[in-house]
């Protein structure tokens, strides 16, 4: 990044059972642009600085599927359908079981809310 760049700054929940017991908080830095999604953003971390951050992301910017829910500074969102913003805490979509990172288990969270009392 040159010095001049506008800078993102995201903290993502990380977690991932095989390689360490407990979540932690892990931080990035990367380029702002204000055109970017929170999705993108993910990606380009992927991409450029972490492959081993775990998120989903399947229609780019539809917003119809919704696996790319997550909560981004305490609000419940789709990734795909709103704009970075200069300060993030990317957090998994709460009331679900945590597979890795920002992935969560819907399966088990539907059967868990269709479960009678």
């Amino acid at each position: 990044m040159m010095a001049t760049e506008e800078v993102c700054r995201i903290k993502v929940l990380r977690f991932d059972p095989e390689r360490v017991p407990s979540s932690f908080m892990q931080e990035y830095e990367i380029p702002f642009q204000k055109e970017n999604t929170i999705l993108d953003s993910l990606y380009y971390i992927y991409r450029n600085v972490d492959p081993t951050l775990a998120f989903r992301g399947s229609c780019f910017a539809g917003g119809w599927c919704n696996v790319c829910a997550v909560k981004v500074n305490g609000r419940s969102l789709l990734a795909c359908k709103h704009f970075a913003e200069k300060e993030m805490t990317i957090e998994p979509f709460p009331g679900y079981p945590v597979l890795r990172d920002l992935i969560v288990d819907y399966q088990a969270g539907v059967k868990k809310k269709g479960e009678k009392s």
